[in-house]
């Protein structure tokens, strides 16, 4: 009876341990060793998943360029539009500050990624480099005549910028539009 309950303790070896990382992390168990010793600790992270998509950053710059520039040039219109949303109106002047440093932490932001460009060693180049082409093509873009955007909308069968707003409205409106009786809770765990 005492035979059976005994264990016996094997000494683990350095197979043992690899064995175990190639379970665990097959991504880190297929770089060769050399590779593996060269790293830095922080880049372990990094280098085993691809996270670079400069068009989506690209397209993410772009949009918070051209908010940012929207605000800047129609600071009248950026009031109307937080009273609109139901700013009251004795605090619109802090609304306003808070607008404006949101600006400035933009134009911080945008130079942190430049910086991040030119940088040989920073992660994320790419990425920084779509969200600095998407703020370059937003200066571009509110830089050209409105004469040519309204042409161009016209184009596309919108009569005006008033249309084309209350038409993103209408379908923001709809997509938000959730019957909140009818959600079901789901888990993914076994009960």
């Amino acid at each position: 009876m005492l035979n059976a309950m005994t264990r016996v303790l094997r000494k683990q070896d350095r197979n043992d341990f690899i064995s175990r990382i190639e379970r665990l992390d097959p991504a880190f168990a297929s770089t060769p060793a050399t590779a593996r010793d060269e790293r830095k600790p922080w880049e372990f992270g990094n280098a085993s998943r691809k996270s670079d998509s400069p068009i989506l950053t690209g397209c993410i710059g772009f949009a918070l360029a051209m908010g940012a520039l929207f605000v800047a040039n129609d600071p009248d219109r950026t009031q109307d539009l937080l009273l609109q949303s139901g700013w009251p109106a004795q605090f619109i002047s802090y609304g306003m500050n808070g607008v404006s440093i949101l600006i400035i932490g933009l134009i911080i932001f945008y130079l942190v990624n430049v910086v991040r460009i030119i940088n040989p060693r920073a992660s994320g180049r790419w990425n920084a480099a779509g969200l600095v082409a998407g703020a370059i093509a937003a200066i571009g873009v509110s830089s050209v005549d409105p004469s040519h955007i309204n042409a161009g909308l016209q184009y596309a069968g919108i009569e005006n910028t008033a249309e084309l707003l209350t038409m993103a409205q209408a379908r923001t409106a709809s997509l938000t539009n959730v019957d909140w009786a009818s959600v079901v809770m789901v888990s993914s765990s076994p009960k």
